[in-house]
């Protein structure tokens, strides 16, 4: 008998970088994302053989982190989420991959997320005062009313940029800087993890003019990382969407390539922009929100 399930990607809106333990260990990280539907999914056969397909093919959505999660709830049908994220975590970790825990967790519990990841400091005191093992990340689910998170849900404009990339090396320059104590690319984290803060609060207060402002200040924290986080390629296509109908964008992801996200101030505005993109050869990623997370499949 062979058995199935999904997992969602994501979009990180704010705070990418800072769930990442060279960081988050040292000073604490933050991140707001929602998954969507558009999945990766596995089946293992009867040999114990697993096969995945992914609906999209752009990076910067988190599906590597998606084919771990998958591969650990199959091999090990009884474990909680929190126990597949860690797996799915430790499993990539293994393979060398430098990344956060921000995708393993959204592809088990879905939905619009504030992430936390305390400090490895503030986990041994809080271990300390309860005599138990303490979470590397917390998760605050935000109850949006329906008609902010559909407003969300349709001001937001996913492509794909065309452009391959290799997270690993951005990465490397990314985090030898950050232990070499570079000013610029602490700066940069801290205000990451601050800008994931204000989302957040952004979110819950229905203040979409300051989601708008955070995502593109997250953008320029992001391009202060590394010089090789946008390309022309990539700033060709944010000229594009500003002279179309954006208001916002950043890069998911490491960024360098894959997905790209714009942010419109109206629904229709992001369907002005979405043609416009279509129109000029750019891949559009048609989505809405998922809030189921891991399943399994019939």
């Amino acid at each position: 008998m062979t058995r199935s399930a999904r997992a969602p990607l994501r979009i990180d809106l704010a705070g990418g970088w800072t769930d990442v333990p060279a960081f988050a260990d040292a000073e604490g990280g933050a991140v707001v994302n929602v998954t969507i539907d558009k999945y990766v999914r596995a089946t293992v056969d009867k040999a114990g053989a697993i096969a995945y397909a992914r609906d999209v093919a752009a990076g910067g959505l988190g599906a590597s982190a998606g084919e771990h999660v998958l591969t650990a709830a199959l091999r090990h049908p009884d474990a909680d989420l929190d126990e597949i994220a860690e797996a799915a975590f430790a499993a990539e970790s293994a393979e060398g991959v430098v990344g956060g825990r921000q995708d393993q967790y959204a592809a088990c519990y879905g939905g619009l997320n504030s992430m936390t990841f305390p400090s490895a400091e503030q986990r041994k005191i809080e271990r300390a005062r309860a005599h138990t093992d303490v979470l590397p990340v917390r998760i605050e689910r935000l109850p949006l009313p329906e008609a902010a998170l559909s407003a969300l849900e349709q001001r937001l404009v996913l492509v794909d940029s065309g452009v391959s990339r290799l997270s690993g090396e951005i990465h490397a320059h990314v985090w030898s800087a950050y232990a070499r104590h570079d000013d610029d690319v602490t700066g940069a984290l801290l205000a990451l993890r601050q800008y994931a803060r204000a989302m957040r609060d952004a979110l819950l207060a229905s203040d979409f003019g300051g989601v708008r402002h955070v995502i593109n200040e997250n953008w320029t924290q992001q391009k202060r990382l590394h010089p090789s986080v946008t390309n022309e390629t990539i700033d060709a296509i944010f000229e594009l969407a500003t002279a179309n109908g954006a208001t916002a964008g950043k890069a998911c992801g490491a960024g360098g390539g894959g997905a790209l996200l714009f942010y419109a101030s109206s629904a229709e505005g992001a369907a002005g922009l979405r043609r416009a993109l279509a129109a000029a050869g750019i891949t559009v990623i048609a989505f809405a929100f998922d809030m189921e997370g891991l399943v399994d499949e019939e």
